[in-house]
């Protein structure tokens, strides 16, 4: 066995060199990637010795691209020279992670496993090889050599016949067959298992017909037995094998004097005589022509005893000669016939019934064997080699019922062997058994057989690992993961990682199983657990971030999403998904941003993240223009478009923007790239009108106030045209002309206007009427409207009115309005004070509206109303009604409506009530009602 074992270590240390040399030689041909230039030269510097230098040229290609497989495989080169093999296991298995078909990883794995003992794994590593080169013969050989070394002697030597029908002419695989059956058979021989030692003889003779030591082998095995008509057998085929051969020619002789047949045995020495053989020969012919003559006068020893035992069977003398003399002659039929005679005659024994055994043995009589052995044991259960037969037997009977498709047969057997077998047959059976349950399903029961098979084994990870598989293939997934988990805590740092991703495969499916059943909360939890085990593991760390966003738990989502950022720093999935995360927070979507913009510019052409830009900055855009911030949602949009320029969504908040800067022209460009429903049609159509209407340079307007009292038919009519004139920076000019006609004659005021946008949150409005009479005799105002907070505007204004009359009247005015979605809110306040000879008194008017817009602000409804001690002052300039000092009140309603691109028109009616006298201590009022027209056309 020692020497064995030194053969075996040499081999594999001999393979080692070759596979390592192969992997040279294929690293510097370029076999892995004939045009990788850097591993050509860290190779060059590898066969120069200079492996340092190799090994920091391939770090450095790493620090840029980590999962380069072939940059991995050189490191693990480095180690290997270097006797570092747990590191150069890593970076191999990183290799093969990275580049499953890069077979020289797998060659150079091979010799890490094999100089670290781990001759499992290099096996399945050898394994894999074969599959792409499956008439390799080096890598059979280090195959039988690894069984070999790792003591599964009965696989290597199967594999090695294998392979020598392959190369049947391969002297070297001789070589190594005539050297293990040598081996096989010393140690059976020396064991004193002379059947087996004829088993193995015979078939050393048939798988190499060459070799005269296995014809010697198996004649001196038969000799030694007894059975010397096999034994001549296979001296004459040795003889036609080897004519002339003086060793064979004994063999024969000796086994022919023993059976006393001289007549053959002189008729083959005289042929072998004539043929030209020794000098000898013609000296044994002599001597066996002597023995013959004295053989002759004893008489034939044979006849007697035959007579002697018909007439009386029970004769023990004459029994044996006539037994072992059937026997001899290989009249198994006769000798069996002879036995039964003689235990008829004097009753059944345990050597009588061995005999008959032996005597089927060597009929070859299988089914014949197992059942009498069978009998046998049963009826000396105390026999071990019976016990050993019986189990054999059992065993080989329990694989063919398998091969059969006998399940239930073949696991009685097997149960049988359990029984009665010793330890390696025993867990033969419970494989067996195991093998069976799970190959017909019966799951449950293949867990009890494994559980057995603990008792006896229970740091074995194997069978824990197959008891996990079948927890997970009856769905019960919990106690699945949790006998993995013991796996993985019970292994060893090295096989850790391996582990690792077996068990990734078991909780993998579930998860994805749960979230498509929408039970998120399990697969929440088994993502927890995932991570336990593995807490870099990328697609657990994925799974996660998904799982809490449909959950709606953003701060786990971005919790998750920063751990993975940070593992992964170059993994532009992760930064979407931290970017998707953080767009959930308001104050952090501008980082959001920022983030992706930084991702982008490095990855203009990586679509995802493109994708995600976009999106983000939507969110991003609408939340700016929703804050009034209307240039820096532009700029936002305008560096999104660069990298997806079709983005029509993004183009429409680019004319939201524009629209919010007032810039109408540019507004009603971006924003027909929308789509809308056919709900969203018609309001769509009408607001791009508005803006259509706010983008022409010029504007006509005419407008009609009719206005009568409570108590009178008599009308009050103004009349109104103006024009204004939009300038390139938002400035509206504005010249505006009133016509009245009364009683006593005709009125006219002229009046100019001009507003003034100075930032996007300023901008000042200033007017000035001069008219004839009728109206105010001058009028002026100014006023500086200010954008407060994105939804609050607050207004400032003052005033000089002159009447006709000595009276005249300064005005200070102050306003605030609200916007809530489409809703305005304002209030506003008028101070006035009214001078006339020297003296001045003090009036004011608030006032309220509400306003709803549908679609744009040319379409309208409001609602109006005012209280004070002044009218307000659209009724003061028309001076329809100056009712001063006393109490004014006003409710008003209107609408307005944006009819086409070029058209607009709105309606204003208001009930104006107002104190007249004071008669007896009693008030009166006075009703005052007016209706407003206007048409505007743009152009």
């Amino acid at each position: 066995m020692l020497k064995r074992f030194i053969f075996s270590k040499r081999m594999i240390t001999a393979f080692g060199l070759i596979f390592f040399c192969l992997v040279s030689y294929a690293q510097s041909t370029g076999s892995t990637n004939q045009n990788n230039l850097e591993v050509n030269q860290i190779n060059a510097l590898y066969n120069q010795q200079r492996w340092e230098e190799g090994r920091k040229k391939a770090e450095e290609i790493l620090l840029k691209t980590p999962k380069d497989s072939d940059m991995r495989m050189m490191l693990g080169k480095y180690y290997i020279h270097s006797k570092q093999y747990d590191k150069a296991r890593y970076e191999l298995v990183k290799s093969l992670e990275y580049g499953p078909s890069n077979h020289e990883s797998k060659k150079m794995l091979i010799t890490v496993e094999t100089e670290t003992a781990r001759y499992s794994s290099a096996i399945c590593y050898v394994n894999e090889l074969l599959e792409v080169n499956p008439y390799l013969k080096d890598l059979w050989r280090k195959k039988i050599d690894l069984y070999r070394v790792s003591g599964n002697q009965v696989e290597a030597d199967r594999l090695l016949k294998r392979i020598a029908q392959i190369y049947p002419e391969d002297p070297e695989l001789r070589k190594d067959q005539t050297y293990i059956t040598e081996q096989r058979t010393a140690e059976v021989r020396n064991s004193g298992k002379i059947d087996k030692t004829i088993e193995l003889a015979r078939k050393s003779v048939e798988d190499q017909p060459q070799e005269q030591e296995s014809y010697f082998s198996v004649i001196d095995s038969y000799i030694k037995a007894g059975d010397y008509n096999n034994a001549l057998v296979y001296s004459e085929r040795a003889l036609n094998q080897f004519p002339g051969n003086e060793g064979f020619i004994s063999k024969k002789l000796a086994v022919l004097e023993h059976q006393k047949r001289y007549s053959e045995l002189l008729g083959f020495l005289g042929q072998e005589i004539n043929r030209g053989g020794s000098a000898n020969l013609r000296n044994q012919y002599n001597y066996f022509l002597l023995e013959a003559a004295r053989n002759a006068k004893e008489g034939d020893a044979g006849t007697l005893y035959g007579k002697i035992f018909e007439a009386s069977p029970g004769n023990e003398e004459a029994f044996a000669y006539v037994f072992n003399e059937r026997v001899g002659q290989e009249q198994y039929e006769g000798a069996i016939d002879v036995l039964n005679r003689h235990r008829n005659s004097v009753g059944g024994s345990k050597e009588l019934d061995l005999k008959e055994l032996t005597v089927y043995k060597r009929m070859q009589n299988q089914p014949k064997v197992a059942s009498l052995t069978k009998d046998l044991f049963t009826k000396y259960p105390d026999d071990m080699d019976l016990r050993e037969s019986y189990v054999t037997n059992t065993l080989r009977s329990a694989k063919n019922s398998m091969d059969e498709g006998k399940t239930t047969v073949a696991i009685s057997e097997w149960q049988e062997v359990i029984r009665y077998g010793d330890h390696e047959s025993v867990k033969s059976a419970q494989a067996g058994i195991y093998n069976a349950y799970q190959s017909s399903n019966r799951l449950q029961e293949a867990i009890v057989v494994l559980d057995e098979m603990l008792f006896d084994d229970p740091g074995n990870l194997d069978l824990m690992m197959k008891k996990s598989d079948l927890y997970n293939k009856q769905g019960r997934y919990d106690y699945a993961l949790s006998i993995y988990e013991q796996v993985l805590a019970q292994a060893s740092p090295e096989d850790k990682l391996r582990l690792q991703n077996g068990y990734s495969e078991i909780i993998a499916p579930w998860i994805k199983q749960f979230r498509e059943e929408y039970k998120l909360i399990e697969a929440k939890q088994l993502c927890e657990r995932w991570l336990a085990v593995d807490e870099h593991n990328q697609d657990a760390l994925l799974a996660m971030i998904n799982i809490s966003y449909q959950l709606k738990d953003h701060d786990a989502m971005l919790s998750y999403a920063k751990k993975a950022e940070e593992l992964y720093l170059d993994d532009i999935p992760f930064k979407i998904k931290l970017a998707e995360a953080m767009n959930h927070k308001p104050e952090t979507l501008g980082d959001s941003w920022e983030l992706l913009h930084h991702q982008v510019t490095l990855n203009p052409f990586h679509q995802p993240l493109v994708n995600t830009f976009s999106s983000t900055t939507e969110e991003y855009a609408a939340r700016l223009l929703k804050n009034k911030e209307h240039s820096q949602a532009l700029a936002v949009i305008d560096t999104a478009l660069h990298y997806n320029e079709n983005s029509k969504s993004l183009k429409y908040l680019k004319g939201t923007a524009y629209e919010g800067l007032k810039q109408y022209d540019s507004a009603y460009y971006y924003q027909r790239y929308y789509d809308p429903s056919l709900l969203e049609f018609e309001d769509f159509k009408q607001h791009l009108d508005y803006l259509g209407q706010r983008s022409f340079k010029n504007t006509v307007g005419i407008s009609h106030l009719r206005a009568r009292f409570g108590d009178n038919d008599a009308l009050t009519t103004i009349s109104t045209a103006e024009y204004s004139r939009l300038h390139t920076d938002g400035s509206i000019y504005t010249g505006r002309l009133n016509y009245t006609g009364r009683e006593n004659g005709k009125g006219i005021q002229g009046q100019f206007e001009w507003t003034k946008p100075w930032t996007p949150e300023i901008s000042s409005r200033i007017d000035l009427a001069i008219a004839n009479k009728f109206f105010l005799k001058v009028a002026t105002n100014a006023a500086v409207m200010y954008d407060w907070k994105p939804t609050w505007q607050l207004e400032a204004g003052a005033g000089f009115r002159k009447f006709f009359t000595d009276e005249s009247l300064m005005n200070l005015n102050l306003g605030v309005m609200k916007t809530i979605d489409d809703f305005n809110l304002s209030g506003k306040i008028s101070n006035f004070m009214l001078m006339e000879n020297g003296s001045s008194s003090y009036l004011y008017n608030v006032g309220l509206k509400g306003q709803y817009y549908m679609n744009n602000p040319r379409n309208f409804v409001l609602a109006i109303a005012s209280v004070g001690n002044s009218p307000d002052l659209d009724l003061m300039d028309f001076q329809i009604q100056n009712s001063f000092e006393v109490l004014n009140t006003m409710v008003g309603a209107g609408f307005g409506r944006n009819i086409s691109r070029n058209i607009s028109a709105n309606a204003l009616g208001s009930w104006y009530n107002f104190q007249t006298n004071l008669i007896d201590g009693v008030s009166t009022y006075k009703n005052l009602y007016n209706i407003n027209l206007q048409m505007n056309v743009s152009f």
